[in-house]
């Protein structure tokens, strides 16, 4: 749900949650029962609605508006004889009940949108209610630790251990340790970690999912900060940042990569891949990250592309070596993209000056973009920068060095703080990133013959990827061999069927014979697999044209 959302939406909820709260713990009114269920349903949750209604309707049977709003998801469900079942003619032998779920449920609603102030009163209701219920206790823990207030977290989770004594699980003394870390008490963080690493050796796998427990630091609903905490002891964490085809659905940037050197990261993560982080400023960063941060020997930070932007612009604030590939936020309104631009910039434009850190940086210098955004604004800010050229290696460097099998040896030694060699300039022979980026220069100098066939070398290296593909297509057409290009983009679609440009290649072809009719046939396969807009727009325009060629 968007920020924008949560605050249209606040409103409503407070308000319900405030009518539970006046009635001091007695069963929900029907209201209530509807009003909820309305947001869930303009939440797309029509089944939890759909449950909630049927409490409802068993609560108060009698009550047509309850009914109403329940037939309407039996309606557009076309469950009819559930519509019938619950017509009020018939409700009057259903038997009553008062016990309800609705306060819990709201409970969670709240927790996972983020009204954490409302949340609280609630599950105060919920526990004068079932004082004794242990797993209200450990919402109490669970409500702290999701508004990221630590120092209560603490104070839970110590209550929490003393009401349950003997029988506190190990989940429970692992994440106060976490929390002491977060706060910046350090010792005592190790202190009780390694207190669990003794005591439950054999319970912690099941904690740390693939040998990680995360915790959510900070989240305004776009912007997310986990700490990922290792199942062994580390004096290492790595700050990393998300390149730009990564969503906080996904393992964070070079997550695996990292996970065999056995440290701890602070992951900066994003709910879209059209967020550039504009939602998130240093100081917020800062200030979530820093008293974490210094409870280690060794601190790194690691990302490319607005990864590698956001590892000097965030990780710049705490005092760590940065590594960073191909730094660019394709958002920045005078060095970013053109596709970009309707993003709101709101960072500075230029870095801050930071001549006390001496990040390592690596890019492509024949990439003008890339080579512009560092003349104009990186080198100013980081004057004591070390940088690494790979020319014709690309923007996408880090597949680039992962072509040529050298990225694991670059963070190898970044992370021994060891300089980084010269390597032989043959192993860029193995990438196929290079072939289709050196092919591009050659076109863009009319030496099409040599683009083909580099093209030609980057297909054999990688005949999986998408791009050179796309690149063969528009050569051939350029030197105008249309019916290899015909084939090339045939072949290609075969591999990548839903790959939009190489549908509107072939289609674009179709065109430059003059064949409309078979442009549009191809835009309808095409728009069976992809819904892309540039598609439709397309086939709206072929056939005004069409419409008028046939007036003609």
């Amino acid at each position: 749900m968007s920020i924008s959302t949560q605050n249209e939406n606040k409103d409503v909820i407070t308000q319900i949650a405030e009518d539970i709260l006046a009635q001091n713990g007695a069963v929900p009114s029907k209201s209530n029962y509807i009003d909820f269920a309305k947001q869930l349903k303009r939440d797309n949750k029509v089944a939890q609605a759909k449950k909630l209604l049927e409490e409802g309707s068993k609560i108060y049977p009698l009550n047509l508006s309850v009914h109403t709003e329940l037939m309407k998801i039996y309606v557009r469900q076309k469950n009819w004889s559930d519509v019938a079942k619950h017509l009020p003619r018939i409700l009057v032998n259903i038997p009553r009940k008062t016990n309800s779920t609705l306060t819990y449920k709201l409970y969670k609603y709240l927790i996972n949108n983020r009204h954490y102030s409302e949340a609280g009163e609630i599950l105060e209701l919920l526990v004068k209610a079932n004082p004794e219920d242990e797993t209200l206790q450990y919402k109490y823990v669970e409500l702290a630790f999701a508004s990221k207030n630590w120092p209560i977290a603490i104070q839970r989770v110590e209550e929490l251990v003393q009401f349950l004594g003997e029988k506190v699980p190990a989940s429970v003394l692992v994440d106060l340790s976490i929390a002491y870390q977060i706060v910046g008490e350090h010792e005592k963080a190790r202190s009780l970690f390694a207190d669990c690493l003794t005591k439950y050796v054999d319970e912690l796998p099941e904690l740390f999912e693939d040998g990680y427990r995360k915790v959510t630091l900070f989240d305004n609903g776009e912007s997310r900060i986990e700490f990922y905490k290792f199942i062994e002891p580390t004096n290492t964490v790595f700050a990393t940042f998300d390149s730009i085809d990564k969503t906080w659905e996904r393992t964070p940037f070079a997550f695996n990569l990292l996970k065999k050197k056995r440290v701890d990261l602070i992951s900066l993560r994003r709910r879209t891949t059209k967020n550039y982080h504009q939602d998130i400023s240093r100081e917020e960063y800062y200030e979530t990250v820093a008293k974490l941060a210094d409870g280690y020997e060794k601190k790194f930070a690691y990302g490319t592309s607005l990864g590698g932007y956001s590892a000097l612009y965030f990780g710049s604030t705490i005092d760590c070596n940065i590594l960073a590939l191909s730094p660019r936020n394709s958002a920045h309104p005078n060095h970013g993209t053109k596709m970009r631009v309707e993003t709101v910039f709101q960072h500075e434009l230029q870095h801050p000056y930071n001549p006390r850190i001496t990040p390592t940086i690596i890019y492509d210098p024949k990439d003008s973009i890339d080579s512009k955004y560092m003349k104009k604004v990186i080198k100013k800010a980081y004057p004591n920068a070390k940088y690494i050229y790979y020319p014709y290696a690309g923007h996408r460097i880090s597949i680039y060095l992962s072509q040529i099998g050298i990225l694991k040896d670059i963070v190898k030694r970044f992370m021994a703080e060891q300089p980084i060699p010269n390597y032989e300039r043959t192993l860029r022979s193995k990438s196929t990133e290079y072939h289709r980026i050196l092919a591009i220069h050659c076109a863009k100098t009319n030496k099409k013959n040599w683009a083909l066939q580099l093209a030609e070398e980057s297909i054999r290296l990688s005949p999986t990827y998408d791009r050179p593909r796309v690149l063969k297509v528009e050569l051939l057409c350029d030197l105008g061999r249309m019916d290899e290009a015909f084939e090339a983009a045939y072949e290609g679609l075969e591999l990548f069927p839903k790959y939009t440009r190489l549908h509107l290649l072939l289609i674009s072809l179709f065109e430059q014979q003059n064949q409309l009719k078979e442009a549009l046939k191809a835009v309808n396969n095409a728009l069976k697999v992809s819904k892309s807009p540039k598609l439709k727009e397309k086939r709206e325009e072929l056939l005004a044209k069409l419409e008028m060629l046939a007036t003609e």
